[in-house]
């Protein structure tokens, strides 16, 4: 088949552009940069990429990353709020079951996040794991925000927190674009962080009053935690270097010509 040639973008620079939908058929893109570039339901037959730099731009890099921190940041402060309201609670208080609720919660959530990470993508277990994980994260933004908006009304604090699971159950499961998986996965990384504090503060206050075997037995699992959190925090690296930035998605493609055959995983 004989293509025209007027669409001739060799060697350019199309970082972000968009040919969305576009009839691109015999394009020439060899040696373009077209990291960014958004070719969904575009007709490329027989175009050729050989040469082209195909990926995440630095923009796309850079909104993830910082999209990335601002979730960080904003379930970190959260969480520092919950445990620093634990201390000084000793069992028969009024608030005693919220500090269970709060070490089963974060263990939970750490030990899922951690086998999440370790499981490979398509892993059944994994993506059970990673599942589990992100709706306790988002049981715990619930119960934080209800019980705050209500000034610690306990049964409004519950009925967030099962709102927030429910919620993050969705976006885990239903939500596939690239940005929410990010956002999933540093919520579930500040949890394990945040069981790992919790456990370290646990630890700290058992040994400032001589119980030894206590004060060991939570610093241990801190330590764990801690391993935990590294786990789960190299996960968000993995998820942004792995984040689709030149889009083919229901694109026309073929006879198209690609220096790699696994370039449209």
């Amino acid at each position: 088949m004989n293509y025209s040639d007027v669409n001739n973008f060799s060697n350019q620079v199309l970082c972000n552009r968009s040919f969305r939908g576009q009839v691109l058929n015999g394009a020439d893109f060899g040696g373009a940069d077209v990291r960014g570039c958004n070719f969904r339901n575009a007709q490329l037959e027989g175009a050729n990429f050989i040469g082209a730099k195909i990926g995440l731009s630095g923009r796309q890099f850079a909104v993830l990353s910082a999209g990335a921190i601002a979730i960080c940041v904003i379930v970190g402060d959260v969480l520092t709020r919950l445990i620093l309201g634990t201390q000084g609670q000793v069992p028969g208080s009024r608030s005693w079951p919220f500090v269970l609720l709060l070490y089963g919660v974060l263990g939970a959530a750490g030990i899922a996040g951690a086998i999440a990470r370790t499981q490979p993508p398509t892993s059944k277990v994994g993506r059970l794991a990673g599942t589990i994980s992100a709706i306790l994260s988002g049981a715990l933004l619930g119960f934080f925000y209800a019980g705050t908006a209500t000034k610690n009304n306990s049964q409004a604090a519950l009925a967030g927190m099962a709102i927030g699971g429910v919620l993050m159950f969705f976006v885990s499961s239903r939500m596939r674009h690239q940005f929410a998986k990010i956002a999933i996965v540093a919520a579930r990384s500040v949890a394990t962080y945040g069981g790992a504090f919790l456990f370290s503060a646990t630890a700290s206050a058992f040994l400032s009053t001589q119980k030894l075997f206590l004060g060991t037995c939570f610093a241990l699992l801190s330590l764990l935690y801690f391993w935990f959190s590294f786990v789960s925090f190299s996960a968000i690296v993995r998820e942004i270097a792995n984040a689709e930035g030149t889009s083919f998605t229901g694109a026309n493609l073929s006879g198209a010509k690609f220096d790699r055959t696994d370039i449209l995983h």
